[in-house]
């Protein structure tokens, strides 16, 4: 069944509209911080799909060193791309709820600090694939390294959970008092994100290919 972007598109947008609408005029304000709290709607999202996007790069860079198929190592490139992009989103997105609850717009919060630890560990993936001029050692050298840097990514995930931190979690007691028509609104922007990144991974893995398609005629030609 051939994909259909535009329908794809169309989707998207409409569940994107929708989403919008339930984070800022269906869903209530929370009990503690109030409107405040629709930011959360949008920082979520971006968050997530950083961590997604980094676990298809680490996964896909491992079944290259397996099977040598350069497919993979650019769906791992791309992936590690989107991280890198979702990550410093997060970090604004993260910063401005910051500013907005705290009063400051950086704190060295842990998991402010992980996640900006996080990035920076992938700033050197793509430090190192521009080091290395053979593409197969290239693509290996890379998963190798993306798979030490992938540890960065519990450590953020985790970071609030192994030491004191402002950040608000999704539990009782532990900030955030979501009501059900919250949830729904948070879920609904969740998904509205994910169908976003599919679009974003498969245009940028399609220009990665056409990337190295022009680079192997340029090889012949020379």
């Amino acid at each position: 069944m051939k994909f259909r972007e535009d329908i794809y598109l169309g989707f998207t947008g409409v569940l994107a509209a929708i989403s919008v609408y339930f984070a800022l005029f269906i869903a209530p304000a929370e009990v503690e911080l109030g409107e405040l709290v629709r930011i959360f709607y949008f920082h979520l999202p971006p968050a997530l799909s950083c961590y997604l996007a980094l676990i298809v790069s680490v996964v896909t860079g491992l079944i290259y060193i397996r099977t040598k198929d350069y497919r993979y190592d650019a769906v791992s490139e791309s992936g590690a791309i989107l991280g890198i992009v979702y990550g410093i989103v997060t970090l604004i997105g993260g910063a401005i709820w910051a500013n907005a609850t705290w009063g400051v717009y950086w704190n060295w919060d842990p998991r402010e600090t992980t996640t900006l630890i996080l990035w920076f560990a992938y700033i050197g993936y793509f430090l190192l694939r521009m080091s290395i001029e053979n593409p197969e050692r290239r693509a290996s050298s890379s998963a190798i390294y993306n798979v030490l840097a992938f540890l960065t990514v519990p450590l953020s995930y985790m970071s609030f959970i192994l030491w004191p931190s402002l950040h608000p979690r999704l539990s009782e007691g532990g900030g955030l008092g979501l009501t059900p028509t919250m949830v729904q609104a948070l879920v609904m922007n969740l998904i509205t994100g994910f169908f976003i990144f599919g679009y974003l991974l498969k245009k940028t893995y399609e220009r990665r290919m056409k990337a190295d398609m022009v680079d192997r005629q340029l090889r012949e030609e020379l």
